[in-house]
């Protein structure tokens, strides 16, 4: 997730925890003081609606400043954290019995801030929240008579953030590793499980990418479509294993021929395909497939049994504003057809051509 993604989500999580102060916890408090004023005209009632007017301010204000300036603002969310907690804690001094509603209401603040904004936020929360409690059992006339309540609402406000808190670790790490495994799946779905190379659906994806660049640059791209003649004798006669070995040096060979910005796909079997962006008619797509052609002529022995192959390479080559409207499809396709030429020509032959939306021109190399 970018910047621009946490930062809106930081606003709507701070605009839900506004609204749930404004619109849930607060009015819940006034009507729970504003019944037992009306029943008994007691005073911690009256202190509890005055105290609630004062923090019913502020968080209005802090819903303003949230909708004004959205962006993650700790400064701002401290602030918050604290005036909460303290809100709690002066209620529960001031209205004394009354403010025994209060007392889940640190665990409920401490736990928000954990599950909106993360641990260390609530970690934040209830180190105040324990804090003001141990306070309260120490200056309250009312609170310092019962130490047990004290004692509990401490261990509550510390072992089940705690708790929660190993759980919300325990979420974002399976979060990240099911994210690194779907990462890695996709990767490895395309890539070609022998060569390491990238695959068809890759090849594809890459197609696209630098046909958008060749026809911004007006420049061209070029396909080398190659299979390797005699691979069938060395899987008849040597066996799968070393086939599969002479694939990756295949690969490894024309890999090494290769600019960082070329792309090497294996399409399967014995077929590969190289990607090329090129400024000319094709002169460097020969000389690649030239060089790749003489590497693979040049590999002689597979782990320690003589082999001979070569390479039959079929070249397209087409702008970057005919790429689009051709299609990779087709141009890979022509590629394929063009070594079948070259196989065709006896083997071991490179076969260009120069493709057009309109026009087919075809030259062959030796």
């Amino acid at each position: 997730m970018n910047k621009v993604d946490d930062s809106s989500q930081s606003v709507d999580l701070e605009l839900a925890q506004c609204h749930i102060r404004v619109f849930v916890a607060l009015p819940i408090l006034i009507v729970w003081y504003l019944f037992w004023y009306v029943q008994a005209r007691s005073t911690e009632a009256n202190t509890g609606l005055a105290c609630l007017c004062v923090f019913y301010a502020f968080a209005l204000a802090h819903w303003a400043h949230v909708k004004r300036y959205p962006g993650i603002h700790p400064r701002r969310r401290a602030l918050a954290i604290v005036m909460d907690q303290l809100g709690c804690f002066i209620g529960m001094l001031l209205t004394r019995k009354l403010g025994a509603i209060i007392v889940f209401l640190n665990l409920w603040i401490s736990l928000g801030n954990g599950i909106r904004f993360g641990v260390k936020w609530m970690a934040l929360s209830a180190t105040l929240a324990a804090t003001g409690l141990i306070v309260l059992g120490v200056v309250s006339d009312y609170w310092s008579p019962r130490p047990i309540w004290i004692i509990s609402l401490v261990l509550l406000n510390t072992a089940i953030p705690a708790y929660v808190a190993s759980l919300i670790r325990g979420f974002h790490d399976g979060r990240a590793r099911l994210a690194q495994y779907a990462d890695h799946m996709e990767k490895m779905a395309l890539k070609d499980a022998l060569t390491g190379l990238p695959n068809r659906s890759a090849l594809f994806d890459e197609f696209e990418k630098a046909g958008s660049y060749a026809r911004r640059m007006g420049s061209a791209l070029a396909v080398l479509y190659f299979d390797l003649d005699g691979f069938k004798q060395v899987n008849d006669t040597l066996g799968h294993a070393q086939g599969d070995m002479l694939l990756r040096e295949t690969a490894n060979r024309a890999h090494a021929v290769l600019r960082g910005e070329d792309v090497l796909a294996r399409f399967g079997g014995d077929e590969f395909v190289v990607l090329l962006r090129v400024h000319d008619s094709g002169e460097r797509a020969r000389r690649v497939a030239e060089r790749i052609r003489q590497s693979i002529a040049s590999i002689g022995y597979i782990d320690g049994n003589p082999v001979d192959v070569t390479a039959s390479v079929g070249i397209v080559v087409v702008s970057g504003a005919d790429a689009a409207r051709i299609g990779a499809e087709q141009i890979v396709h022509a590629a394929d057809l063009n070594m079948y030429a070259a196989k065709k020509d006896g083997k071991n032959q490179i076969v260009l051509t120069t493709l057009s939306s309109e026009i087919r021109l075809a030259a062959r190399v030796a």
